[in-house]
């Protein structure tokens, strides 16, 4: 019977209108919905949609989940393992977990969907969400999230 139960979970659907999802947000300033999180996909993935002022960066980290962008409008510059790669609308960056890694948006900003696999890690983003609306959101909240979901900051990111 449990089984059963289990099979029915794996092989439920999915869908999220346009415009829908949980608010969730980065330290460093980026707007995001959760399309898609590990309670929706059976651990599957995690999926953020984000939008990134210009120069919006994040610092050069590391965590064991692989992550996966699709740039949906504007131009980025990732920073992996050592080098940068630029990424412009249309692009798909991926990282495997483990490598240090980071972003920055370019001069006009843009649009990403952010995809984590196996999902949870977008939990991080809707924890940080939530700290900036109750105005507890300190650099000490976001070093503490960071580790409870496995992101170890390194540093700044190097200049290109």
């Amino acid at each position: 019977m449990a089984e059963d139960e289990a099979m029915r979970r794996m092989l439920r659907p999915y869908v999220l209108a346009a415009g829908e999802g949980e608010p969730a947000a980065a330290p460093e300033g980026s707007v995001m919905r959760v399309k898609a999180s590990a309670e929706s996909t059976d651990g599957g993935l995690g999926l953020l949609e984000g939008v990134d002022e210009p120069g919006f960066a994040t610092p050069l980290h590391r965590h064991d989940v692989a992550e996966l962008w699709y740039i949906l409008d504007g131009h980025y510059d990732f920073y992996v393992a050592g080098e940068w790669v630029p990424a412009d609308t249309g692009a798909v960056v991926y990282v495997p977990g483990g490598l240090p890694h980071g972003l920055r948006a370019g001069p006009d900003g843009g649009r990403k969907l952010t995809m984590m696999i196996p999902g949870g890690s977008e939990g991080f983003f809707r924890d940080v969400h939530r700290a900036l609306e109750e105005d507890t959101a300190t650099p000490e909240t976001f070093r503490a999230l960071g580790a409870e979901y496995g992101i170890e900051l390194i540093g700044p990111l190097p200049e290109s």
